[in-house]
């Protein structure tokens, strides 16, 4: 089983001790995983840390490499995060080419259907909330990345934006080995769609869960107080 991403002992602590304490995970190919797990456990500053936005203590491989600041490296990740800012006055095509300027990738290469956003000469401004979040969505999968960092990207879509998000992840996955890490308030939500589960508190996984009673690598150390103990 080729192994996409490695964290060994990932650790990211903000004044007052909250954050990543020593996270230890191994996902492979193809697989997706619902990162779940309460308010201010570690989950958004977990994918932050993966996608390379805060400084970390540990290492982050992917495909067996050392991942640095390189945008030939960073290139291969796309991440949502939660909340999205975008300027009300630009257009939906603006962002999109900006984006994937700064990227260095063709717009042709987002993996969505057509009319999943709405059409280029629409402000941003004229968007709903859900709306929005297509863009952002667009954005996250522009140069068909290999890992996809993902943090509550369903929460503002609409029943049939979920269905077509949901088909293009999964198809993804298994046609081209896309790695998904999926953040949600409740992970448990996401077993007919996630191989794995995983819940971490306090900074630290508490839970490893196999979702489609297939087997996993287990992580390289503890993953939890409990097992650093037992």
């Amino acid at each position: 089983m080729t192994m996409r991403l490695r964290l060994d002992d990932l650790r990211k602590v903000y004044p007052g001790g909250f954050g990543l304490h020593g996270v230890n995970l191994e996902i492979p190919a193809g697989q997706i995983v619902a990162l779940g797990g309460p308010n201010g456990s570690g989950k958004s500053t977990l994918l932050k840390c993966v996608a390379g936005l805060v400084r970390y203590e540990g290492e982050v491989l992917l495909d067996g490499q050392a991942l640095d600041a390189s945008p030939a490296e960073r290139e291969r990740i796309g991440y949502l995060p939660q909340v999205v800012g975008m300027p009300d006055h630009a257009t939906v095509g603006e962002m999109l080419d900006l984006f994937a300027a700064l990227r260095g990738v063709d717009r042709s290469t987002i993996p969505l259907p057509d009319g999943f956003v709405r059409p280029d000469d629409v402000r941003i401004g004229a968007l709903s909330g859900g709306q929005r979040h297509r863009v952002a969505l667009a954005i996250a999968m522009l140069g068909d990345p290999d890992l996809l960092l993902l943090d509550e990207p369903v929460a503002n879509l609409d029943e049939s934006g979920r269905v077509v998000f949901w088909d293009v992840v999964l198809r993804l996955c298994d046609e081209r080995g896309v790695t998904a890490i999926v953040s949600s308030p409740a992970p448990s939500e996401l077993r007919r769609l996630a191989n794995r589960g995983i819940t971490v508190e306090d900074g630290r996984i508490a839970l490893d869960e196999d979702f489609r009673g297939t087997p996993f690598t287990e992580p390289a150390g503890p993953t939890s107080d409990l097992e650093a103990a037992g």
